[in-house]
């Protein structure tokens, strides 16, 4: 769930990560191959061959967990290169959240018993953060794919 008894969320927050990140920070320690599209200068806004803008918001998710984190939000602006149409622009807000979990505390032994339990918690989790953010506001759950998670969800309200 986002929050406890007394309703304290349970997950830490960070908004003001630097939107400028490595290049192992943003592809390499996420296993983005190395003839990946979203690497490419057409696609991406590089500072040198070393820095540059934040493509997506995960590419900070490595470094959270190695400082110990194991469940937090982040969010923040994100760069690319698209042309604006009615669905694009080059510069975005998005947020991630991480929550790892432990087998003894789901009680299971497999990722596949594991599933059910995680998503229910996910949606559970993501519905009290609107409900805390927004107040009481309509909410449809939408069947997603998407290709460095499994399950996907996405909540429009």
């Amino acid at each position: 769930t986002y929050a406890d008894e007394n309703g304290a969320p349970l997950f830490e927050k960070f908004d003001n990560l630097s939107p400028i990140v490595t290049t192992a920070m943003c592809f390499d320690d996420l296993l983005t191959p190395p003839d990946h599209p979203s690497r490419s200068r057409s696609d991406t806004y590089y500072l040198d061959d070393a820095r540059l803008l934040r493509s997506h918001m995960t590419a900070h998710q490595t470094t959270l967990l190695r400082q110990g984190r194991r469940s937090f939000l982040f969010a923040g602006d994100v760069y690319r290169r698209d042309s604006v149409d009615a669905c694009h622009y080059p510069c975005f807000h998005q947020m991630d959240g991480v929550k790892i979990y432990k087998w003894q505390d789901l009680g299971v032994s497999s990722h596949e018993e594991a599933i059910p339990i995680v998503l229910e918690d996910l949606r559970k989790t993501l519905a009290g953060m609107v409900a805390s953010i927004f107040g009481d506001v309509e909410m449809k759950w939408v069947e997603s794919t998407f290709p460095f998670t499994e399950p996907s969800l996405e909540l429009e309200i």
